[in-house]
């Protein structure tokens, strides 16, 4: 299912009466085929999967289209597909991007979305007695994964060049518990969110053992948009301003509070 190629798509929101006699063509935005729990995932029913997306992201969306009276469509593709579409402005948006001097470039930025830590994840069979991973610098004589797709900006250089990359948290993790990887960078709210949807990723938490890089500031993520469509400054725009009506009205706390808990 993650793997399949055809676009998933949820439309979030029908024009509202004031709107519906100019309907416009539903705002295109796109994220990662593979989910982003807690931000971007399909709601599970009776512990399967549906065509419906939830999350936080979608939630916020879901929420400033009613205040703006927008369609807005989430594509779940490849990654990469995401990326390209929105650089070339096939898409106006992607969701839950960190930023980097490429990107700054290539996209617009809305402000904040919401940040969080950068675990180092071991195995407990691989090393029972436990990993010394306090700081980046304990990265130094270790092998590190990661998942393709995701940037991992908190790392030098010379540890992006090593990162030995899975396609997704499932196959990452049996690198772990296989010897090839000592440790594994993981998003601490994804973890949380793959861990509450029975992902088989983090099913077996009590396997592995974790700490955060105390020396590394939290991930921040944002919302981008094209630059190749006058259509992607205005969105911007305007989800900024509702950025910062929600965080002044404390709808955005509620919402981050729904979706965005961390670790003890």
């Amino acid at each position: 299912m993650r793997r399949r190629l055809l676009s998933l798509f949820l439309t979030l929101l029908a024009c509202g009466p004031a709107q519906a006699q100019t309907a416009a063509a539903p705002v295109r935005l796109c994220d990662d085929v593979n989910e982003w729990p807690p931000y971007t995932y399909f709601r599970r029913v009776d512990g399967q999967r549906s065509g419906e997306l939830t999350g936080y992201t979608v939630e916020l969306l879901r929420l400033i289209g009613q205040r703006r009276g927008l369609e807005l469509r989430i594509e779940m593709l490849p990654w990469k597909r995401c990326v390209e579409a929105v650089r070339h402005g096939e898409i106006l948006g992607f969701l839950n991007a960190i930023v980097t001097p490429e990107r700054k470039v290539d996209f617009l930025i809305s402000d904040l979305l919401y940040e969080t830590r950068l675990l180092a994840l071991w195995s407990r069979q691989q090393h029972p007695n436990g990993l010394r991973v306090n700081s980046q610098a304990d990265l130094a004589t270790l092998r590190i994964g990661g998942v393709h797709g995701y940037s991992y900006s908190q790392l030098s250089e010379a540890e992006q060049a090593r990162l030995q990359r899975a396609p997704h948290y499932e196959s990452l993790v049996q690198m772990l518990h296989r010897g090839r990887v000592d440790v594994a960078l993981v998003n601490e709210g994804v973890m949380l969110g793959h861990a509450a949807l029975g992902s088989p990723a983090f099913a077996a938490s009590a396997s592995l053992g974790q700490v955060a890089l105390q020396d590394r500031q939290p991930s921040r993520f944002h919302l981008m948009f094209t630059r190749a469509k006058p259509e992607g400054a205005r969105l911007q725009a305007l989800v900024n301003e509702e950025l910062a009506a929600l965080q002044r009205s404390g709808e955005l706390a509620k919402l981050r509070a729904q979706f965005l808990s961390p670790a003890p």
